[in-house]
């Protein structure tokens, strides 16, 4: 495993030490988790962006219904 040094406030450094306690973890595996669940969110909320621009697109197509008919066909398919 490689190390990180971190510099942060006191008021953060004491919350995180109050946490490792409370959970009975330390504080590398909470920064870890705490890392890989950001990187996670933001990745959903990438997708979710993409679809949304992706919904609008379709919106203003008059063949959207039809793909997205086609698409849940397809989708049967590969589902069953």
């Amino acid at each position: 495993m490689k190390t990180i040094t971190l510099k942060t406030e006191e008021e953060f450094f004491e919350y995180l030490n109050n946490l490792s306690k409370s959970l009975g973890k330390p504080k590398s595996q909470i920064i870890r988790e705490a890392v890989i669940e950001y990187g996670e969110r933001l990745k959903r909320e990438r997708i979710h962006q993409k679809m949304e621009k992706l919904a609008k697109q379709l919106s203003k197509d008059k063949n959207y219904l039809r793909e997205i008919k086609e698409f849940d066909i397809l989708s049967g398919d590969i589902v069953e």
